[in-house]
């Protein structure tokens, strides 16, 4: 992964997309939406060979978690900067994993982010249903709608 991958991707994908997309669709879709649109970003790497297929769906999943972990702190882009710097800080290949050994470890880890995408989708469903307007209740899209309203 690029070294600035959380620098690059954060303040777009979380500090300008998913407010926007929140404005008009549910958490849960943005997040759908954003996921799609995330992986498809990263298909270059599999195009490249720097990630198998596999990460895509890793991608996606992980997605969600950072959706969900952007409007649970009330649309920080810094936490979900720091969590992504995290999760991308170490990779298997660095620690020598190679050739069998990293596709086996690349779909570990795309089982356990999808099973943690899963649990925060399971565990906190109402932070992924719309408010009674069909618009999110609060959070970072509120904002944008009260500045959009403003102007």
């Amino acid at each position: 992964m690029p070294e600035d991958g959380p620098m690059g991707e954060e303040p777009g994908w979380r500090g300008f997309a998913v407010p926007r997309l929140q404005v008009t669709r549910s958490p849960l879709a943005t997040a759908l939406i954003l996921g799609v649109l995330v992986a498809g970003w990263h298909l270059p790497l599999v195009l490249i060979a720097d990630m198998g297929p596999v990460g895509l769906v890793t991608t996606f999943s992980i997605t969600i978690v950072y959706v969900w972990l952007f409007n649970r702190t009330s649309g920080s882009v810094l936490l979900t900067l720091l969590f992504h710097a995290a999760q991308g800080a170490p990779t298997m290949a660095d620690l020598g994993l190679v050739g069998p050994h990293l596709d086996r470890q690349e779909f570990i880890e795309c089982v356990a982010w999808s099973l943690v995408a899963a649990g925060v989708l399971v565990v906190n469903r109402s932070a992924w249903r719309p408010s009674r307007r069909g618009l999110p209740a609060d959070g970072p899209a509120l904002r944008v709608r009260e500045l959009t309203h403003r102007v």
